[in-house]
């Protein structure tokens, strides 16, 4: 069963997002319970994983994630999740429904939620019979949620049955349902939840077996001795014999259970104390003034935490030391609640004249240039006029409103044009660090051996750095390093490199580079709700890694959850040898020339529940999905719809045969909108007839307009249509 491993804080954010545009989702909430009801029953299992969020509910989950190397998984407890996702509804206007218990039971927690969030809109509340709806009693649940205009729907009427009803009904109302068991009955009072020490320690369902013995004896004598064996022979298979003694210490209540095993020290660090000094030892009364000053102080170790309170600190992170494990990473985190911006730009004041339209800025030092050539030169430049980074151009005539340009006339002197699209005198602030968090020294390259890793950065953003493309602003190091709800925005190169090994990249966002949003080479990483869009603003060619993101070499990466959109070059892009990838639960919108790229030689790698939408054409290519000079990939219940080109293509390519792809039970709706040399829902071209037998199609669903396209290059035939039986070797095409 899938669980994934966020916050309070990172599931409120997925379902306020999704709330917000109306979308149909499902939130699973599990426990033990729900576990081994997917271990009883494949079905349940496929009912569970094909959900849009499966909390982890019960600490036995969250123990055994840490055992299996998530050392920051916590427990989203279901009546405090729905507490959470009730205030931010209240906060943000977004009407509430409710489905389960009892009348009595939902009269009560309406109560409570009037008293406790007296803005709240409850639209809808039903408390269904105790016996399965007629489907004239179904339709019109189903009508009155959608009238209703709820956006989020509470569903308590308890495992496995809500989470079924969630399944079945995720298509009919355009809500997001969350199973909240008995939720409303804790909350209404009628039933008493476990003291907070008993939830902590794993010991609630104790608690409630001692409450209802005769309604709950068989499903904790039953699942939880089974959960235990079959946890440990999971442990064992992946020789973690460490965590199976963790996970047993734990269950025996030997150990507390922590996101963090490091009891290091704490420095702060706060710009705008009155006692804040680069000087002094990072206490809290005698905070550091400077962000780099923790982190070059002499007595900073691993397992310590750089606390950081709200501000702008215009400064370049160079870490000469990181973490040394799992349980003892160098922790990096704003103070919760506060904003911490990192900034490479530093401010100019105004421009020293206006001519025509434009601002100039005279006798500038520019940065160092990058390319070969005046023709293929690219500034480090970046102009910031009131807060907003301006694009870069390339020619006078080019300077619309929003753009600049750097004219130079040597290499120690230039001038920079601006165009605000107003008459009002610009603040101006230009870049002037090309590295804004950078391991080891100032010089080393990203993930080279032998500089530091195992950070933990939480809550900071990271902006406006003067790097060049392919160089990333944020680096993660070698190895063990987790980016949590940070934001890299505005660089003019890449955003974030992940090079290394055992990455994971939580709730990040890389949006608004130069070039591109995220860089990687890694083993064994992960990227979970991560967000890379709106990248190569400075128009670098979209096949020269830009875009969204580019991967090469890498090794049992996941990328679940991921979004990429409006990206000027591919969403993503998996570009030579790499082997054993995922994408699972994505999303790919208004990206130039590929959605999802997987070039040469990127063997086995896996897409699932993707949306590949809305592809702009850029040349020879527009495909929700292009495969090239790769195979073995695997596409399932996917949507792939309103492309400029293909659905799916793959592509002839002569530098590999690929071949051996799996495509089946995928959606394609309306594609091929400009047609080009890709014109066709799904089309595939490949060098021999065997090779093209090599592919498996089957369950996949055209629109009305939808097309097959097969090409073979050796007999020159092209077969279009979905009238291909007559090839003997497809039959397996369905």
């Amino acid at each position: 069963m899938r669980v994934d491993a966020g916050t309070y804080s990172s599931a409120t954010e997925h379902i306020r997002t999704w709330a917000s545009r109306a979308e149909s989702r499902m939130v699973c909430v599990s426990n033990v319970h729900m576990t081994m009801e997917t271990v009883d029953s494949s079905d349940f299992r496929s009912v569970v994983n094909g959900a849009d969020l499966v909390t982890s509910d019960g600490m036995p989950l969250v123990w055994m994630l840490k055992a299996l190397g998530l050392g920051d998984a916590e427990r989203v407890y279901g009546p405090t999740l729905v507490l959470h996702v009730c205030a931010m509804a209240e906060k943000e206007g977004l009407p509430i429904g409710l489905y389960g218990g009892t009348d009595e039971s939902l009269e009560r927690f309406r109560a409570f939620l009037a008293e406790r969030y007296p803005s709240l809109q409850v639209a809808y509340h039903y408390a269904p019979p105790f016996r399965p709806l007629t489907e004239e009693e179904d339709a019109s649940v189903v009508q009155a949620i959608r009238e209703s205009g709820a956006r989020i729907l509470f569903v308590g009427i308890g495992c496995p049955k809500q989470e079924k009803w969630m399944h079945a009904h995720r298509d009919q109302i355009p809500v997001v349902q969350l199973g909240v068991g008995a939720a409303f009955d804790f909350h209404s009072g009628a039933v008493k939840q476990a003291p907070d020490w008993m939830g902590r320690s794993g010991l609630e369902w104790l608690y409630r077996l001692m409450r209802e013995p005769k309604r709950l004896w068989r499903r904790y004598v039953l699942h939880n001795p089974r959960f235990m064996a079959r946890a440990s022979f999971q442990l064992m298979k992946h020789r973690l014999g460490f965590g199976l003694l963790l996970l047993m210490a734990l269950a025996a209540g030997w150990v507390a259970p922590h996101a963090n095993a490091q009891d290091g020290r704490t420095f702060h660090v706060d710009a705008a104390h009155q006692s804040a000094s680069d000087n002094g030892e990072g206490r809290q009364n005698e905070p550091f003034e400077t962000i780099s000053a923790a982190l070059t102080h002499p007595d900073l170790a691993p397992g310590d935490t750089v606390l950081i309170s709200r501000g702008i600190y215009r400064e370049s992170l160079i870490a000469p030391i990181g973490g040394s494990s799992d349980a003892r990473r160098l922790v990096i985190k704003a103070r919760p609640g506060h904003e911490v911006i990192v900034s490479g730009a530093v401010p100019v004041g105004e421009p020293d004249q206006r001519m025509d339209s434009l601002w100039v800025l005279n006798n500038y030092v520019p940065l160092d240039f990058y390319g070969f050539g005046e023709s293929t030169r690219y500034d480090r430049e970046l102009v910031i006029a009131d807060g907003a980074a301006l694009r870069p151009v390339f020619d006078p005539s080019e300077l619309v409103p929003g753009t600049f340009l750097v004219e130079r006339a040597s290499r120690t002197r230039a001038r920079i044009l601006m165009n605000t699209g107003s008459s009002d005198t610009p603040h101006l602030e230009l870049a002037r660090h090309g590295s804004l968090f950078r391991p080891g020294h100032e010089y080393a390259p990203c993930g080279e051996d032998g500089t530091p890793g195992w950070y933990h950065i939480i809550g900071i953003t990271f902006r406006h750095a003067a790097n060049q493309a392919q160089t990333g602003a944020v680096c993660t190091g070698t190895a063990g390093t987790i980016l949590q709800q940070v934001r890299v925005e505005w660089s003019r190169g890449a955003g974030i490199e992940v090079i290394g090994r055992h990455h994971r990249l939580i709730d990040v966002k890389s949006n608004y580079h130069g070039q591109i949003g995220i860089n990687g080479r890694c083993i064994y990483c992960s990227l979970t709700d991560v967000e890379s869009s709106y990248n190569n603003r400075a128009g670098h060619d979209a096949f020269w890694e830009a875009g969204g993101g580019k991967w090469t070499g890498s090794r049992n990466v996941r990328f679940l959850r991921y979004t990429a959109e409006g990206n000027d070059g591919p969403g993503l892009w998996f570009d030579g040898d790499n082997i054993d990838l995922s994408v699972a639960f994505s999303r790919f919108t208004d990206n130039l020339a590929a959605g999802l790229f997987i070039e040469l030689n990127s063997e086995g790698v896996t897409v699932e529940r993707v949306t590949a939408e809305h592809t702009r054409r850029l040349g020879w290519t527009g495909a929700g999905i292009l495969i090239q000079a790769a195979g073995t990939a695997t596409i399932t219940e996917s949507l792939l719809r309103e492309n400029d080109g293909a659905g799916i293509w793959l592509r002839l390519d002569p530098r590999a045969t690929g071949g051996f792809n799996t495509i089946v039970n995928n959606q394609f709706e309306s594609n091929a909108r400009e047609p080009g040399q890709d014109r066709a829902d799904l089309q595939i071209k490949t060098h021999t007839l065997e090779s093209l037998c090599s592919n498996r199609l089957s369950s996949n669903v055209l629109g009305d307009s939808g097309q097959f396209l097969f090409e073979v290059e050796e007999i020159e035939a092209s077969h279009l249509g979905s009238d291909f039986g007559h090839f003997h070797c497809l039959v397996r095409y369905n």
